[in-house]
């Protein structure tokens, strides 16, 4: 993380309040950002012109990461403040030519896609399951991959505020089913909230996946991550 940081200070800072759009889908960037604080909700638009939450890019996260790796030359999601943020500007070329060049900075960022692109696998995993009660569990099992802060007793704190309604797009469930199961996991001291941030207690979080859903699957790669804790144009406008 130090030599992305320090690559990322020596760029301008702008700042986006919570739901103002950044970028738009189909749109051609003038830069690449990398995040200094806050959260950035990147989502695509349906048929009806309502929004569909994908995921979440967290402090460190580069986006547009197609267009940033040349991959793209426009937005293929949408890009809004989740909750305000600080944004590095960056340069596609000097983005690029640290990429060719430092070979630090390289594996770092090889180590986030990697988290990233684990993360997605077990988000898929999740939407997969055919009840409720699985989806959710496997849901926290990888929002606490993806965006989790180490605690100490097995304990992850989610980093990435979330309502009851952000969870029920996440998960595909309705509102009413998801307050549901969310009062389960609480009752069974899987998950704490407070102030719409999550705690994912993982060794009963694995307990229960093993014990009721999948047990001869190791779930090490977690483990690990515990006992390593050392349409119209929308932009700037405010999601309603």
């Amino acid at each position: 993380m130090h030599d992305r940081r320090s690559f990322y200070r020596n760029n301008p800072v702008v700042k986006f309040s919570k739901g103002e759009v950044i970028f738009l889908i189909d749109e051609v960037p003038r830069c690449l950002y990398s995040i200094k604080s806050g959260v950035v909700e990147e989502s695509s638009i349906t048929a009806n012109g309502g929004r569909e939450l994908i995921s979440f890019e967290i402090i460190g996260d580069i986006f547009p990461k197609c267009w940033a790796f040349a991959k793209t030359s426009k937005t293929l999601f949408e890009y809004t403040a989740f909750t305000d943020c600080e944004l590095y500007m960056i340069s596609q070329d000097d983005f690029l030519s640290q990429i060719s060049f430092n070979i630090d900075f390289t594996k770092k960022m090889l180590d986030r896609s990697v988290s990233a692109y684990l993360g997605t696998s077990l988000k898929i995993d999740a939407l997969e399951r055919s009840h409720a009660d699985q989806k959710l569990i496997h849901t926290f099992r990888y929002l606490s991959l993806l965006y989790g802060a180490g605690r100490s007793n097995g304990l992850i704190r989610i980093e990435v505020p979330l309502t009851q309604q952000d969870l029920a797009e996440l998960t595909g469930l309705t509102r009413e089913t998801t307050n549901m199961e969310l009062a389960r996991l609480r009752r069974d001291d899987v998950i704490i909230s407070y102030q719409k941030y999550y705690t994912v207690n993982m060794i009963k979080l694995n307990e229960k996946i093993n014990k009721t859903y999948e047990p001869d699957r190791s779930l090490s790669l977690l483990r690990k991550k515990i006992n390593n804790t050392n349409p119209p144009d929308r932009r700037r406008q405010k999601r309603v």
